[in-house]
C-alpha cells in the first residue's frame, strides 16, 4: 500500500509499504478515503517530537475493508471514521469518558494514537489501509458514501472537529460568552467554530497568518493579528467600545473575555519577535485578557521536553506561568488532550442534520503523492494551506 513515511526533519516521502493487517480478532481494516495533515504532524516534520523513519498521519475516514471475528458492531462495507487516540472501551479511564487517557492500548502508560511517538506502537494513518484496534469501541459508523457532501465534514470527526469542541468544554464555554483563542490553525478554527455553536456572543481569535485570520472571519469570529499591536489590548479595546462606556454596576473591571484558549502550544511564535518561539507568552497574555472568575483552556500541544526549545527551562518542559495573577483572579484552567469519543456521536450528529459543517475550513485536497509538497506548504504556512485532506484513491 502507499503511506507517508517521516524520513528526516523537513523531508516525507510517499511509498510502497506492506499492507496493514488483522493482528487480532478485534481489529477491522480501513480502506482510507480521506486522511488529514495535522498540525501536530508539524511537530514531527519539524524534528521537535522524532518519530523519523514511520507512517505518520491520525485523522483518518473510510470504509470497512476485513473484520475481525470477534467484531460485532462493524463489518465489511460500513463507512467509518476513527478517534485519533485509541481506546479499549472498558478501563476505568475508558467508563468514565477519559478515553484519550485509555490505559489498555499502550500498557504502562495512559494513552494511544496512531502514527504519534510515545503513544504506543501503532502505525499512522496517511495510507490507503489502517488497522483499527478495538474495533467495536473505536469505529463509528456513517451515512452516505466516499465522496460526497459529508466527506470533508466526516474527515475532521477524527480529530480536529472534537478537539475544537473539547478546548470550549475545558473553558466551559456558554451562551452569552465571550472568548479569546489564541491560534488560528486548524484546531483554533473549530474551537472558534465549536464557540459559536454554543452560543458564544463575541468570539476573537488571535493569530499573525492573513489566510487563517481571513477563515477566522468567514466563521464569525473577529480576527486580530497580534503583528500589528498587543492583541490583549486589541480585544480589550473593542470591548470597551462595543460597551460603550457603560456598565450596569462599574463593570469597567471586566473589559476582558470570560474564556481563553491556547489553541498554539509549545511552539508559539513570539510576539516581539516572530522570527523566533516564546511558548509563555499566550499564557501570560490570557491571564491578562481573561476576566476575574473566568475560565482558560489549554489544548495547543505541551510534550514533557522539547530538547530544542528556546531556553534550559522551556527544553525541560517547564514554562513561565503567572500564577499569581491568575489565582488573584479566580481563574480556572483545563488543560490536555480531546476526549474523543466523549464528542464524535453528538458531532456526527450535528453533521448530518446540518448544524454543522465543519469541512468549510479545508483549504486542499490533492492525492497523497503530494504529500511532499503539502507538508511543506503547511510547514510554511503559505499559500493559503489551513488543512489539507489527501486522497489515497487519486
Amino acid at each position: 500500500m502507499k503511506g507517508v513515511i517521516l524520513v528526516e526533519p523537513h523531508k516525507v516521502e510517499v511509498r510502497q509499504i506492506p499492507d496493514a493487517e488483522i493482528q487480532e480478532s478485534t481489529d477491522v481494516l480501513m480502506r482510507v478515503t480521506s486522511t488529514a495533515i495535522c498540525g501536530t504532524d508539524l511537530h514531527f516534520y519539524e524534528g521537535r517530537m522524532p518519530y523519523n523513519g514511520k507512517l505518520i498521519g491520525h485523522e483518518p475516514l473510510g470504509v470497512v475493508e476485513e473484520a475481525g471475528s470477534a467484531v460485532k458492531y462493524v463489518k465489511k462495507g460500513d463507512r467509518i471514521v476513527v478517534p485519533t487516540h485509541i481506546c479499549c472501551g472498558f478501563c476505568s479511564n475508558c467508563v468514565r469518558g477519559y478515553s484519550a487517557a485509555c490505559l489498555t492500548t499502550h500498557p504502562g502508560a495512559a494513552g494511544a494514537a496512531y502514527g504519534y511517538p510515545n503513544q504506543g506502537d501503532y502505525a499512522g494513518a496517511q495510507a490507503e489501509l489502517v488497522r483499527i484496534p478495538f474495533a467495536d469501541a473505536n469505529c463509528l459508523k456513517l451515512p452516505g458514501e466516499p465522496g460526497d457532501q459529508w466527506e470533508h465534514d466526516f474527515v475532521l470527526l477524527a480529530d480536529i472537529f472534537p478537539t475544537g469542541w473539547h478546548a470550549n468544554e475545558l473553558a466551559r464555554v456558554e451562551a452569552g460568552d465571550s472568548v479569546a483563542i489564541f491560534g488560528a490553525g486548524a484546531v483554533g478554527l473549530m474551537a472558534a467554530y465549536s464557540a459559536r455553536l454554543r452560543g458564544a456572543s463575541d468570539v476573537y481569535v488571535v493569530d499573525a497568518v492573513t489566510e487563517r485570520l481571513g477563515k477566522a472571519a468567514e466563521l464569525g469570529a473577529v480576527p486580530i493579528n497580534f503583528r500589528e499591536e498587543d492583541p490583549v489590548q486589541q480585544i480589550m479595546e473593542r470591548r470597551k467600545k462595543k460597551r460603550m462606556d457603560t456598565a450596569f454596576r462599574d463593570e469597567h473591571v471586566m473589559d476582558g473575555v470570560m474564556c481563553g484558549i491556547d489553541a498554539i502550544g509549545f511552539q508559539a511564535r513570539s510576539r516581539e519577535d516572530y522570527s523566533k518561539e516564546d511558548p509563555n507568552w499566550v499564557i501570560a497574555a490570557l491571564a491578562e485578557l481573561v476576566n476575574p472568575t473566568g475560565r482558560i483552556a489549554v489544548v495547543g500541544v505541551f510534550p514533557p521536553q522539547d530538547p530544542e526549545g528556546p531556553d534550559p527551562a522551556e527544553q525541560k518542559g517547564e514554562l513561565t506561568v503567572p500564577w499569581g495573577k491568575l489565582f488573584k483572579k479566580g481563574i480556572s484552567i483545563g488543560l490536555g488532550r480531546d476526549q474523543d469519543e466523549r464528542y464524535n456521536l453528538m458531532l456526527r450528529n450535528m453533521v448530518v442534520n446540518g448544524t454543522a459543517r465543519p469541512g468549510q475550513i479545508v483549504s486542499h485536497r490533492i492525492p497523497i503523492e503530494q504529500a511532499p509538497e503539502a507538508f511543506a506548504q503547511f510547514d510554511g504556512r503559505a499559500n493559503g494551506y489551513i488543512k489539507v485532506v489527501l486522497d489515497p484513491r487519486q
